[in-house]
């Protein structure tokens, strides 16, 4: 039983490896897009979007290890049914329980590595990439900034006519922006300071003895006779560089998303919550991680059905039947997430429900597959359906198809 447990095993992991490598490729390809032009915006190096792609892994990867795994028992088991290794072990006393014996213990190791990932390295490596991006931002226009240089970064144009050694004080100071509204706002300084800089702060610069001037991008209507221009003068003024939101790098632990799963756990029932975070809302994230992860060990008893091939049956849909159910299980668990989320639901009702339906369902397909006999004709009206489908598909992909 030993070599059977180590055969099943290794070959699972083959096409499970393959499938959570292209799965990692093509998300990180996405969201590269972004990283890449984000950092060429901001005048970063390589090694920053390294470093960001880096920081997306374990989120990436709590998504693509359980869909590798099914996926690869999927293939796996298909094949063996296709080629006859099924009917051996059958013949020999090994049943579907016996093959499925060494799969579950793979996906307790597997839902071990999950819990790791969702539950504590995803909390710090979504907070880091946040902060790698803020830092990008700091760090490029302390870089871009030049004497005599207009340097524009986002809706900010600055120039300086000189600048101390350490480039924290600047003299003659011009800086141009636009508001989100529309708001021009110029201002002129015979000095500028840097305040500390940090990965997590906007740059702030603490002007002194200067001349801030604002056009409004709209006028109120009953406000003709008032001046188009605002003009201010100040002794001292502090403006910040780059997007005018005007907010800084929360420190970690102001979003759900970001807290790790004892965090979560100790944030039920506690009288005092993070200004931004809501009862509800660490419901839903700490029971959406925990469904997730408890979900795995039950994917190889549905996946070991679908994916045996039916006798005398002109093609097998396990493969397409077990990826549409994984999809649909998933978007279930988000939409029960978003409603608990929102306070319209219970954590029971909204995630409890539906994974415990999905145990149920497996342990029917299962229970059924292991312990009774297929019929020759299960499949025939399956066949059928498919057929008469088949027809207003066009030609060449109802023949691709059809030799499938």
């Amino acid at each position: 039983m030993a070599v059977l447990n180590r055969y099943v095993l290794a070959q699972v992991a083959k096409p499970m490896m393959a499938t959570l490598l292209v799965a990692l490729l093509v998300l990180l390809a996405e969201r590269m897009l972004r990283v890449v032009d984000l950092v060429i915006g901001w005048r970063g190096s390589l090694l920053a979007v390294l470093e960001m792609l880096g920081y997306l892994v374990p989120h990436y990867m709590g998504l693509a290890l359980p869909a590798a795994f099914f996926i690869g028992i999927l293939i796996v088991v298909s094949r063996m049914s296709r080629e006859g290794e099924l009917d051996a072990m059958m013949a020999a006393g090994t049943g579907l329980p016996q093959l499925v014996r060494p799969l579950v213990l793979a996906s307790l190791l597997i839902a071990a590595l999950n819990l790791v990932m969702i539950g504590y390295l995803q909390p710090y490596s979504r907070y880091a990439y946040r902060a790698t991006v803020q830092a990008v931002t700091n760090a490029s226009f302390l870089t871009l900034m030049r004497e005599g240089v207009f340097t524009t970064v986002e809706q900010t144009t600055a120039m300086v006519e000189s600048a101390s050694p350490d480039r924290r004080v600047f003299g003659h100071v011009f800086i141009y922006s636009q508001a989100a509204n529309g708001d021009q706002v110029a201002i002129t300084a015979e000095t500028g300071r840097l305040r500390d800089v940090s990965a997590t702060r906007q740059i702030t610069v603490d002007m002194e003895r200067g001349v801030q001037q604002v056009v409004p991008a709209e006028r109120p209507a009953d406000a003709e006779s008032a001046p188009r221009t605002v003009t201010m003068r100040f002794g001292t003024f502090a403006t910040t560089i780059g997007d005018r939101r005007g907010d800084e790098l929360a420190p970690r632990g102001e979003d759900e998303r970001e807290l790790t799963l004892p965090e979560l756990a100790a944030l039920r029932g506690a009288q005092q919550l993070p200004a931004e975070i809501e009862p509800h809302e660490v419901e839903a994230e700490l029971w959406g991680r925990v469904v997730r992860v408890l979900s795995i060990p039950v994917l190889p008893f549905l996946a070991v059905p679908l994916a045996r091939g039916r006798r005398r049956a002109q093609r097998s849909y396990g493969l397409a039947l077990g990826l549409a159910a994984l999809i649909a299980y998933n978007q279930v668990i988000g939409f029960g997430e978003s409603v608990v989320d929102d306070g319209q639901a219970g954590a029971l009702l909204a995630l409890g429900v539906p994974y415990l339906l999905f145990v149920a369902m497996t342990a029917w397909i299962f229970v059924r597959a292991a312990f009774r006999v297929p019929r020759a004709s299960g499949g025939a009206a399956i066949d059928a359906a498919f057929e008469w489908l088949a027809r207003f598909l066009p030609g060449p992909l109802r023949r691709a198809l059809g030799a499938a």
